[in-house]
């Protein structure tokens, strides 16, 4: 069992395109594991949603804060330990959400869920820089938590690897070599 809290961290726009209920539900199949907290920062629709279903499951293990600075963003982000996102089923194309970025700046695991057919599925599992399930698979992302719960050493593994995965995928000169490749290819 975790000496300190472990906190899973969702920031950026709490919506119906992110689906929540999801993640609330995760932070009520927690609730038994007292060193866990969910920390949600953000604005958007479904604020009053994940409110009123903390208050009616009486959630201990969850926090919500509107949304604050830049500088307030990534001093909250170098304490956490997971960065949590969801992506709404109901989504037919592919989605990156950019809180991932910032996610894997810090070296954070990543736990989430999104639609099927999500490019982000294979590209986090099959890179180790987190654990993706569907959206609806509630017992795989629960287990999933738990995974990362119990073992600091599995979350620093991850985080590496996610942070790996930025720099080989996201950096600029990546992205530089990708867009000149295209242009000569077009010639």
């Amino acid at each position: 069992m975790p000496l300190h809290k472990v906190i899973y961290f969702y920031g950026g726009n709490i919506g119906h395109a992110q689906d929540m209920a999801n993640l609330m539900r995760l932070a009520n199949g927690m609730r038994e594991y007292k060193n866990a907290h969910f920390l949600f920062v953000g604005q958007r629709d479904e604020v009053e949603l994940i409110n009123k279903m903390a208050n009616d499951w009486k959630l201990e293990n969850f926090t919500y804060l509107p949304s604050v600075n830049q500088n307030e963003f990534k001093a909250i982000l170098a304490e956490i330990d997971i960065g949590l996102f969801s992506l709404s089923s109901q989504h037919t194309a592919h989605n990156f959400p950019g809180k991932l970025l910032g996610y894997m700046v810090q070296s954070l695991p990543i736990l989430g869920s999104v639609n099927a057919g999500n490019d982000l599925l294979e590209l986090i599992n099959k890179n180790d820089a987190g654990f993706i399930t569907i959206n609806g698979d509630d017992e795989g992302l629960l287990n999933n938590a738990i995974a990362l719960y119990d073992a600091h050493e599995l979350r620093g593994k991850l985080g590496m690897k996610s942070y790996l995965l930025l720099e080989r995928e996201f950096s600029v000169t990546t992205i530089a070599q990708y867009i000149l490749g295209a242009l000569r290819s077009a010639r």
